[in-house]
C-alpha cells in the first residue's frame, strides 16, 4: 500500500471516529429522554438474540468446455450440490456478528482431464456501531477453490491449469454515515495464498475506499477507488521478450476505480437494475511484462414478485496488454483481449421450502492470439431446499 493511501485511510478513520464517539454520546442523550414503551421494550426483549438460516440446492446440467479449449473442448454432463449456512446475530444493540459458510462442489461425469470442481467460503464478522453514524467490523474470511482457471493473463503463454487455491482474509473497515444520504467507508485487507503446486503462492494486501450517495430510496451510486499488491514468493520477473530473469523477485501492483447504481424502478420493488463500470491498470515490478489495462462493465436486470425471480446479466471485458506482443517479425502487434459473459437465472418458489431452479450461462474470450479464444456455453436445472429459524 502506498504512502498516500495509507495517509487517507488514516486520516478517515480518525475523522470518523471523533465525530462518530460525538454522535454516539448525542444518540445515547436521547435514547434515555425518549425511552421505548413498556409493551414494545417487552417484546423486543423477547425475541431471540440469534438468527438461522441453511439452503441446500441439487441441480442437473451440461457444459460444453471443459477446458476453456479454442478446439475439441471437453463435454459433460454434471451434477452439482450446494449448501449454505448463515448465524446472524440480531442487531439489537451496538454489537453484530454473523457467520456464513457456502460449499458448492461440481461432478462432470465424461470429464477426461477435469471430473469433478470445488468452492468452499467461509466469513466471519464481528461489528461494533457507535450511534447510527460510525461502525467498526471486522470480517475473517477464509476460502478453497479446485477449479480451472485461464491463467493467461498471468503467465508467459496461453495456459488454462485446475488449481487448488487455499487463502485466507484479514479485512478490518470502518464506515462513517456523515448524513441521511451519504456514507463513506475506508478498507484494508491482508491475504495469504497458497496453491498446491507453490507456483504462484503470495502475500496479497489493499486498500479501499468506498462512497455511496443515496438520493432516493430507489437510487444509489457508489464509487470505489482501490489499490492492490501481490508479493509472490517464487515467481521472478520477465524479460520484456518473455524470458525468465534469474534471482529476481517479483511484484505487482493493481489500481481499479469503479463506479455503480442501483435503481428500483418501481414502487412494489419488482423490477431493479445494476450497473457496474470500472477500469484497472496492472504493474509489475520489472520490465512490464505483465502490465495491462483492462476495462469492463456490467448491466443486471432483476425482476421478482411473490414466487418468482427473473435475473440477466451481461459483462464485457476489454484487456490491453502494454508489453507482450503476438506473433513474429519486426513489429508483432500488441496482445489484445476481449472477453464476453451473459446468464439467466430462473426461481420458482413452489412453497416456503422448495424453489425450483433453472439456469444457463455462456461466455466467450476472443483475442488476436486465436489459442486464447474459446466458448463456453452451460446449462442446468435443479432444486433449492431452505430452512429458516
Amino acid at each position: 500500500m502506498t504512502t498516500p493511501l495509507r495517509f487517507a485511510l488514516l486520516v478517515l478513520c480518525a475523522t470518523g471516529l471523533v465525530r462518530g464517539l460525538g454522535a454516539a454520546s448525542a444518540s445515547s442523550a436521547s435514547g434515555t429522554a425518549s425511552a421505548l414503551p413498556p409493551e414494545l421494550a417487552a417484546w423486543l426483549a423477547a425475541q431471540p438474540t440469534w438468527s438461522a438460516s441453511a439452503t441446500a440446492d441439487l441441480s442437473y446440467g451440461y457444459k460444453d468446455n471443459l477446458l476453456l479449449s479454442h478446439l475439441d473442448g471437453e463435454r459433460s454432463a454434471f451434477a452439482r450440490g450446494s449448501v449454505s449456512l448463515l448465524i446472524l446475530r440480531v442487531p439489537t444493540g451496538s454489537f453484530d456478528a454473523s457467520s456464513y459458510v457456502q460449499a458448492d462442489g461440481t461432478r462432470y461425469f465424461s470429464g477426461r482431464t477435469v471430473d469433478y470442481d470445488a468452492k468452499v467460503w467461509t466469513q466471519t464478522e464481528l461489528a461494533y456501531r457507535l450511534g447510527d453514524t460510525f461502525k467498526f467490523s471486522l470480517p475473517i474470511t477464509g476460502y478453497y477453490s479446485d477449479q480451472v482457471f485461464d491463467v493467461s493473463d498471468t503467465e508467459v503463454e496461453r495456459l488454462v491449469a485446475k488449481l487448488k487455491v487455499t487463502g485466507g482474509m484479514l479485512s478490518p473497515a470502518v464506515r462513517w454515515n456523515f448524513g441521511p444520504r451519504w456514507w463513506i467507508e475506508a478498507q484494508a485487507n491482508g491475504e495469504r495464498k497458497r496453491y498446491a503446486d507453490e507456483t504462484n503462492d503470495a502475500r496479497v494486501g489493499d486498500g479501499v475506499v468506498r462512497l455511496s450517495w443515496k438520493p432516493t430510496q430507489r437510487i444509489e451510486a457508489r464509487v470505489i477507488g482501490s489499490q492492490r499488491w501481490w508479493n509472490f514468493e517464487r515467481r521472478t520477473q520477465y524479460t520484456a521478450a518473455g524470458r525468465a530473469l534469474a534471482g529476481t523477485h517479483l511484484k505487482t501492483f493493481e489500481r481499479e476505480g469503479q463506479a455503480r447504481i442501483e435503481i428500483t424502478w418501481d414502487q412494489a420493488a419488482r423490477w431493479q437494475t445494476y450497473t457496474r463500470l470500472s477500469r484497472i491498470d496492472y504493474r509489475d515490478n520489472g520490465t512490464g511484462y505483465f502490465n495491462y489495462r483492462e476495462k469492463k462493465a456490467a448491466q443486471e436486470l432483476r425482476w421478482k414478485n411473490e414466487c418468482w425471480l427473473v435475473r440477466v446479466e451481461g459483462i464485457a471485458r476489454r484487456i490491453d496488454f502494454g508489453v507482450r506482443t503476438v506473433g513474429f517479425g519486426i513489429n508483432p502487434p500488441p496482445r489484445i483481449k476481449d472477453e464476453y459473459s451473459a446468464e439467466l437465472r430462473v426461481e420458482r418458489m413452489l412453497d416456503q421450502r422448495w424453489t425450483l431452479l433453472a439456469g444457463y450461462a455462456w461466455e466467450r474470450s476472443r483475442s488476436n492470439d486465436v489459442f486464447a479464444s474459446y466458448r463456453v456455453n452451460e446449462g442446468l436445472l435443479g432444486l433449492r431446499w431452505s430452512w429458516e429459524k
